[in-house]
């Protein structure tokens, strides 16, 4: 272990060291000589009612003194921090940099490596025996799920970075919601579960950017789903006039209150570890629901299914 540096002293550090130790010994010699001469019995009376006025006012001043003090190195602890603070942000702006670049680096090559696996799988090359495609499709599932989690990674530096970027047009909730319903539904059934829709027949039309308001709902969906046992998923769109609100509801086992709010941290997970993913889909979706000027949170109770509120304005 490699021992630490000795700290130099400054100037200033000497001379507030030197500060202090006239101080203290203003304060004590005083008091010292006091006590000896008490002891000895060299005051009288009136003496002693002067030098208990007198050791008020010194009191006093040196209590004005040390609030002087105090205010001084208060003043230059906070400048201290302010500094760090600095340096911890500049820290955090160049690690979310390198996630940025190195997860734009690796989805190009993920991409080719994801091809080439499909056309082996499609027979381009040539057919395989199922001992040959066995290993073959879960080489091409690692590689989706890999691509996946540099995607997430991709956008969540790119919403912390201020990057994203939304393409507005109107989105129809409706079809959009039906669609992401009908995205779902395969992965629900293989679990036993289904998944339900309750719309309002009048149109409910905002501005914003449908693919990514798809990978909010598709996110909020398979969560639910991964975290239900038995029962289902209900969506809901209810139009409140000045916005409109989605409601994804599960009857799952339900989220403790006091990780309600931390749910929607980078890599927080809540319930069990073995659970597939990056803990990076509900900050993603966050970002992107406030990107849209929109509201997301989540509403729970232990054992009786967890509820995901969306409310985006009408307008961008």
């Amino acid at each position: 272990m490699q021992a630490a540096k000795p700290r130099v002293k400054t100037a200033r550090d000497r001379l507030l060291s030197q500060f202090y130790i006239a101080f203290a010994l203003m304060s004590i010699i005083p008091l010292l000589i006091c006590c000896y001469l008490i002891t000895v019995k060299f005051f009288t009376l009136s003496i002693l009612e002067g030098l208990n006025g007198f050791y008020f006012l010194l009191a006093v001043a040196f209590s004005i003194l040390g609030l002087v003090i105090g205010q001084l190195l208060l003043r230059n602890v906070v400048q201290q921090l302010v500094q760090a603070n600095v340096k911890l942000e500049q820290f955090h702006q160049m690690q979310d940099a390198f996630v940025h670049n190195v997860t734009h680096e690796l989805r190009s090559p993920l991409t080719i490596i994801k091809g080439a696996l499909d056309n082996l799988a499609d027979g381009l090359h040539g057919t395989l025996t199922a001992d040959q495609l066995e290993p073959l499709m879960m080489s091409q599932r690692e590689t989706a799920r890999l691509k996946r989690i540099v995607g997430d990674l991709l956008d969540v530096s790119s919403v912390e970075a201020g990057k994203l970027r939304l393409v507005h047009a109107p989105v129809a909730l409706q079809d959009c919601l039906q669609g992401v319903a009908k995205s779902c539904e395969g992965l629900a059934k293989e679990r036993g579960l289904s998944v339900t829709t309750e719309l309002p027949p009048a149109p409910v039309t905002i501005m914003g950017d449908r693919d990514r308001l798809n990978q909010v709902f598709i996110n909020l969906v398979v969560n639910a789903i991964k975290f239900t046992e038995r029962g289902g998923i209900h969506i809901r769109l209810t139009d409140h006039g000045d916005a409109a609100q989605i409601d994804i509801a599960d009857t799952g086992r339900g989220i403790p209150s006091e990780d309600l709010e931390r749910i929607f941290d980078k890599f927080e997970r809540v319930g069990p570890t073995h659970q597939d993913g990056s803990g990076l889909g509900l900050p993603i979706a966050r970002g992107i629901v406030e990107l849209h000027h929109g509201r997301i949170w989540a509403e729970s109770r232990v054992g009786q299914g967890s509820r995901f509120v969306v409310r985006l304005p009408h307008g961008p």
